[in-house]
C-alpha cells in the first residue's frame, strides 16, 4: 500500500510540473491507486487505477455495470486487453510483477460503474431472465438459485417517472440497476432504488460472490 501511495504522489508531481512548464498542456488525468477489489465510481474523464501484481498469479477483471472501455498495461507498459460491456472480462496470468495500470475510459460525458478485481476468481455472466410482472401488477418476486461468483441480469420493463425498487432477501450480495442504454443508475448491498430517466427495458443485476439463494422482489411505483 506505501509503494502504491508513493508512486501515485511521485507521478502526480511529475505531471504537475510538466502542466505547469507548458501553458498548452493536456489536461491532467487522474491516477489512483485500487486499494480494494472492487471499484464502484463515477467518472467523467479517462482515469487510471493502479495496483500491485505478482508474475505468474492469475487475475480476473470484471466489469458489470458502466458503459465504458478499461485496458490494462503491465509495469513496462505492453497491454494486455481491453475490457468493454459486451467482452465483460478479462482472465489471465500476470507476465511480471510489478505495478499494474488499468485505464478507464467514458464512452459518454459521464459514466457510473463498478469493476471487480479478482485473483483466482472467475466470474460467470449468465443469461438474461425476465421478471415475472403479470398485467396490472406493480411488483414480482423470484427465487434464484446461485454459485459463487455469478452474476444474474433480470429484464424489466419500465416507464419514465418510476421509480424502481429492488430488495434481495439476503444482503450478502449486491443490487444493481441498469438502464436501456446502459447507464448505471444505482447499486447496493441487497437494495437499490432508482428514479427511471427513460422508457424501455431495465437490467437488474444481482452478483454474488458465494453461492446463496436469494428471493429478489422488483416494484414499480
Amino acid at each position: 500500500m506505501k509503494k502504491l501511495i508513493l508512486l501515485t504522489g511521485m507521478l502526480l508531481m511529475m505531471m504537475v510540473k510538466t502542466a505547469l512548464a507548458s501553458p498548452a498542456a493536456p489536461k491532467i488525468e487522474p491516477i489512483k491507486p485500487m486499494s480494494t477489489s472492487e471499484i464502484r465510481e463515477t467518472i467523467n474523464q479517462p482515469t487510471t487505477y493502479i495496483f500491485e501484481g505478482i508474475k505468474g498469479r492469475e487475475l480476473t477483471l470484471s466489469l458489470w455495470a458502466g458503459q465504458l472501455t478499461a485496458e490494462l498495461y503491465t509495469p513496462s507498459g505492453q497491454s494486455l486487453g481491453v475490457i468493454e460491456k459486451k467482452d465483460n472480462q478479462w482472465v489471465g496470468q500476470l507476465p511480471e510483477s510489478g505495478i499494474y495500470r488499468m485505464r478507464v475510459v467514458p464512452k459518454g460525458e459521464t459514466s457510473s460503474f463498478v469493476l471487480e478485481r479478482d485473483f483466482n476468481a472467475k466470474w460467470i455472466y449468465k443469461p438474461d431472465r425476465p421478471m415475472p410482472i403479470a398485467f396490472g401488477e406493480n411488483e414480482a418476486t423470484l427465487k434464484l438459485k446461485m454459485s459463487g461468483y455469478q452474476i444474474q441480469p433480470l429484464t424489466i420493463q419500465g416507464k419514465r417517472g418510476q421509480t424502481m425498487t429492488v430488495t434481495a432477501s439476503n444482503k450478502n450480495l449486491d443490487v444493481a440497476i441498469e438502464s436501456p442504454s446502459g447507464q448505471l443508475l444505482d447499486q447496493g448491498e441487497g437494495q437499490t432504488f432508482a428514479q427511471l430517466p427513460e422508457s424501455g427495458v431495465y437490467r437488474v443485476l444481482i452478483v454474488a460472490n458465494r453461492p446463496i439463494k436469494p428471493s429478489i422482489k422488483v416494484a414499480l411505483q
